[in-house]
């Protein structure tokens, strides 16, 4: 694997599930479509994703462009792990 600079180095996660914490606090779990220069992002198939102690409600946002400027963090989504999760989720009436 060779080292891209920036935000090209993110070019290998496209098509990838990840996880993108907001600087707003909101939690948007979606398909990374497309990313540039700016680290603007694309997400498909989006839900927001609500935290109320051990539960949880996702909320569908469809297609969601984050600016680069609000993101706090990127992370890739282990699609095998992903139900090992302790959290238990509800409706988002309930959240």
């Amino acid at each position: 694997m060779n080292y891209m600079p920036g935000t090209a180095s993110l070019i290998e996660d496209i098509d990838k599930k990840h996880l993108v914490l907001l600087r707003d606090g909101r939690t948007l779990i979606g398909f990374l479509r497309s990313i540039d220069q700016f680290a603007n992002l694309v997400l498909h198939q989006t839900v927001e994703r609500i935290h109320v102690g051990k539960k949880y409600g996702d909320i569908p946002r469809g297609i969601f462009v984050v600016r680069g400027e609000n993101v706090v963090l990127l992370g890739e989504i282990d699609l095998e792990k992903e139900s090992d999760t302790p959290l238990q989720q509800v409706s988002i009436e309930e959240i």
